[in-house]
């Protein structure tokens, strides 16, 4: 088996991603508890009252999910940059968190759209080093936050 180049540089990337993602949850986290006190302000239908849904629930539900999958990719990405003899370090990245939906869901596909863009460069970087189980896993969390960027652009008007 030919040994992975792990230098300094990829660990770097590595912790980007990491920093990426807790940016990510920490965003999607607030809006989330952001949308249940807009929920709180505003006047329900009797119809969604009875039902227990409207629009703030529905998006405040999907953004806890997507947090919730945001967070073990950083464990995920943490786990690999151990197993490649790293540690895992954060640079923290502010979130953007917004006040209404349209803010949120702006602000949520540009950062999905950044991860995204991100995540095609260390796929790119870990397929020439010759580390195939890193390229994999960025592979497999692309096309979650591809799911993502999708999920946001559908609920933008």
């Amino acid at each position: 088996m030919v040994p992975v180049k792990v230098d300094n540089e990829y660990f770097e990337m590595l912790n980007k991603a990491i920093s990426m993602e807790i940016q990510a949850t920490i965003q999607y986290m607030t809006q989330h508890s952001k949308t249940e006190m807009l929920k709180m302000r505003k006047k329900l239908e009797p119809l969604q009252i009875i039902l227990g849904k409207n629009e703030n629930t529905i998006i405040s539900k999907i953004l806890k999910e997507i947090a919730i999958q945001e967070m073990k990719h950083i464990e995920q990405i943490a786990e690999r940059i151990f197993l490649l003899g790293g540690e895992a370090t954060t640079k923290s990245l502010p979130p953007k968190i917004g006040n209404t939906f349209e803010d949120f869901l702006e602000n949520n596909l540009k950062i999905e759209e950044e991860t995204m863009e991100y995540y095609r460069k260390i796929i790119e970087e870990a397929a020439k080093r010759g580390d195939i189980t890193t390229k994999k896993m960025f592979e497999d969390i692309y096309l979650q936050e591809e799911e993502h960027y999708w999920t946001f652009d559908e609920y933008t008007k």
